[in-house]
C-alpha cells in the first residue's frame, strides 16, 4: 500500500524500549510470514530477509528450510529504517530481520497493537 515511515520505526523502538520484545511464535505459511511479539505481531505478504547465526535467510510467498523458529525467544532491541521499502529490526543476540513492503493496491505488511480502548490499533504498509 504505502512505503515505510520513521513514525513506524519510532512507534517500534518506543515498544522495544519500554518492554521486552521477545518474539514468541513465526508463522511461515503460502500467503504471509507471522511474527509474534510479546504486545504485538507483525504480519508480512512481501519478502522477508534475516541474518541468523551469520548466515542469510529468505522468505518470499512460500515456506522454506531457513531456521525461522531460532528467531523464538530473541530479544528485540531497535527498528531501523534502511529505506522507504525495508525495515530492519535488530535482536540482542546480532541476528536481524528484515521486512519489505510495496507501493500497491493490497496491503504488504500489517502491524497489529493492542487495543486502545474500543478500538483496534494497526499500521498498514
Amino acid at each position: 500500500m504505502i512505503e515505510f515511515n520513521e513514525e513506524i520505526v519510532d512507534l517500534l523502538n518506543d515498544y522495544f524500549s519500554k518492554n521486552e520484545e521477545y518474539v514468541e511464535s513465526v508463522l511461515l505459511a503460502s500467503y504471509g510470514f507471522n511474527i509474534q511479539f510479546v504486545n504485538f505481531n507483525i504480519q508480512c505478504e512481501e519478502k522477508v530477509f534475516a541474518t541468523i547465526s551469520g548466515k542469510e535467510y529468505e522468505w518470499e510467498d512460500a515456506p522454506n528450510s531457513g531456521p525461522w523458529g531460532a528467531l523464538g525467544r530473541q530479544q528485540a532491541l531497535s527498528a531501523k529504517l534502511k529505506s522507504p521499502t525495508l525495515l530492519g529490526i535488530i535482536f540482542r543476540s546480532g541476528d536481524s530481520l528484515d521486512i519489505q513492503t510495496a507501493v500497491g493496491q493490497y496491503e504488504s505488511v500489517i502491524f497489529s497493537f493492542p487495543p486502545k480502548g474500543k478500538s483496534i490499533v494497526m499500521e498498514i504498509f
